[in-house]
């Protein structure tokens, strides 16, 4: 008897109970996945005693086991194994760590990832590896619980639900984190208001901070920050594709049809793939930025060991490319002994613009396949959205240089040459729509330039990017339609296409939100900071400043977040959850509500202007 043979009689000896005990297996494991975490977060969050240490270690290893044991389950009950392990290989790999790991801990002693964070320096590295590690691992089963098998497919969730609940979720987790004891280097611990503050700040990828990061945190507090920046990152770049894949629960086809203004067909037709595809690239691109930022560190700066260095590296890369805006040096990117650092700010603002660019744009411009295509065919040519955005994202910037060094020349850069000057610019220029990582005293800033940044900020970056603002393609739209008024056109003409006349309902209708989110908020912190207006080299510019860069989710500030009330940082914790998700649910709170527009009233005209 051949294997095939043997192979197919234990597929009818299995075939009756497969879906059955995998449902089982399924359920098991995201029990074991929030048992395992919640006791790991414990560990590292609190001082316990040895014999509990002991207890959560064993936990630990035995969820380890089950996770071995659940995906040669799920090999064995699949009808074509080989295929199962060639579809899952990022899971297979893990796996297959786990098992090296515990062979070698069991039979030799040794644990290769604790040597190699031993050997760096980075003490807690191992141990929050195995948190990360956890995390993931329950991420594997949330999609396997998400599928046509689980008991999630009847339940319908609208895209933006989802959406706002994943948010929801993570931010309640970063906070209660940040509250352990062991995650804050200061006497006492940190404060609700500023764990939720410190939280929503790195959830939203925006980068004002309540408490200096740097002092505050501890290693642990740090690399929680660091993981929330990336969790969030994600999240918004990765949310539509989450939509899509769970399109299977039963959404509709407006609901299709909104999620289709994120994502390409293709990649919608193909959404867990393109997940996949989102992390590993962002891992890529983070691991190769953090490491030209280490071999850019030079022996001069102040890090006390090789892994002070690989977790500055690493942390701002992930910071950048996130657009998130936190840094672990007081100062951030205008630290005195990276001031100067202008090869380390070219990388920085490298990452900075590839996260304001958004994967969408990144996909179209730069997939070997669609480049091939268009060298072979030269009349195909990238979405219009990709082009659209990146002119306008690039035009942004050119701008912002070019009125930066006019306004800055004699203030800021006088003891710069014109190079320095130009990098210095250009860094304001890609981080101020988006990133929040400044490598100048904004407080000294021009009136002008302040202004200036004020509008940068609304605008934003591109559209499913981890920037925040308006977004450029909305900023184009409305420029697009005003210039097609004043010419007097019925239609918005852009490239030789016609824009849809709802693309440009959307578009303003952000804008007014938006608009109308930052006036109210602005309003609400003249009453709440009036101690702030009080003093005597502090204006209302500063409040409005902070204030849209929250609701921009930018992070830049001229200084006062520190000196902000209780009140006042509530006002800013809204700010920054609605403009993170602002577009993207209005959209969808407004689509889901309209039942048919299959209608129209009699035409009257009105008086504008």
């Amino acid at each position: 008897m051949d294997i095939t043979s043997i192979r197919e009689k234990i597929n009818l000896f299995i075939y009756s109970s497969k879906v059955q005990n995998l449902r089982i297996l399924k359920l098991i494991s995201f029990g074991v996945s929030l048992i395992a975490i919640g006791s790991l977060f414990a560990y590292h969050g609190f001082d316990l005693d040895d014999e509990t240490n002991n207890w959560i270690q064993i936990i630990v290893e035995a969820s380890f086991g089950y996770y071995v044991f659940h995906y040669l389950a799920k090999v064995f009950y699949d009808f074509a194994p080989i295929e199962f392990i060639r579809q899952n290989w990022f899971e297979g790999i893990m796996v297959l760590i786990l098992l090296t790991e515990a062979i070698l801990h069991n039979v030799f002693d040794l644990t290769v990832v604790e040597s190699i964070f031993d050997f760096l320096g980075l003490k807690s590295g191992s141990a929050l590896s195995v948190v990360f590690l956890q995390v993931y691992l329950a991420v594997v089963v949330f999609f396997e619980l998400s599928d046509k098998t689980s008991l999630t497919s009847n339940i319908k969730l609208h895209p933006s639900t989802i959406f706002i609940f994943s948010f929801l979720v993570i931010i309640t987790a970063g906070t209660a984190l940040l509250m352990m004891p062991e995650m804050t280097a200061a006497p006492g611990g940190i404060r609700f208001i500023d764990a939720l503050f410190t939280s929503v700040s790195a959830t939203c990828v925006t980068g004002l901070a309540a408490v200096e990061t740097s002092t505050f945190f501890s290693l642990k507090g740090q690399f929680v920050i660091m993981m929330l920046m990336k969790l969030g990152g994600l999240n918004i770049v990765s949310f539509a594709y989450l939509a899509a894949f769970l399109n299977r629960a039963g959404f509709g086809m407006k609901q299709d049809e909104i999620i289709e203004d994120f994502v390409t067909k293709d990649s919608f037709f193909n959404a867990k793939q393109m997940l996949l595809k989102v992390f590993i690239i962002s891992i890529l691109i983070e691991v190769i930025g953090g490491g030209l930022i280490y071999l850019l560190l030079t022996p001069e700066m102040p890090f006390q060991s090789e892994g002070d260095k690989i977790f500055f590296s690493i942390f701002h890369s992930i910071s950048a490319f996130n657009n998130g805006g936190f840094s672990t040096v007081e100062g951030g990117m205008f630290a005195p002994f990276l001031q100067k650092a202008y090869i380390i700010h070219v990388v920085v603002a490298a990452l900075i613009l590839l996260g304001a660019f958004g994967f969408t744009v990144l996909f179209d411009l730069f997939t070997p396949s669609l480049l091939r295509d268009r060298l072979k065919h030269p009349w195909k040519r990238p979405h219009m959205s990709t082009i659209l955005a990146v002119r306008t994202h690039m035009i942004l910037i050119g701008i912002t240089v070019v009125l930066y060094l006019i306004a800055e020349w004699n203030n800021t850069l006088s003891d710069q040459n014109f190079v320095e000057s130009t990098i210095t610019a250009v860094f304001q220029a890609v981080s101020v729509r988006s990133a929040g990582l400044n490598t100048a005293d904004v407080h000294s800033l021009a009136i002008g330039t302040i202004f200036l940044m004020i509008i940068m900020m609304f605008i934003g970056g591109n559209t499913f990017s981890t920037a925040g603002g308006i977004k450029t393609s909305t900023f184009a739209l409305i420029c697009i339609n005003t210039y097609s008024t004043i010419r007097g056109k019925k239609n918005v003409e852009v490239l030789g296409r016609t824009i849809p006349t709802d693309d440009v309902l959307k578009a303003t209708t952000v804008l007014v939100t938006f608009a109308g989110g930052m006036i109210i908020c602005t309003y609400l912190l003249t009453l709440t900071e009036t101690h702030i207006l009080a003093l005597p080299d502090r204006s209302f510019i500063d409040l409005l400043f902070e204030e849209i860069s929250a609701f921009s989710t930018c992070g830049y500030s001229t200084g006062i977040t520190g000196m902000i009330s209780d009140a006042g940082k509530y006002i800013l914790i809204f700010s920054m959850f609605i403009g993170r998700l602002g577009t993207l649910s209005i959209i969808f709170a407004f689509a889901r509500k309209i039942l048919t527009t299959n209608y129209s009233y009699p035409e009257e005209h009105i008086m504008v202007g």
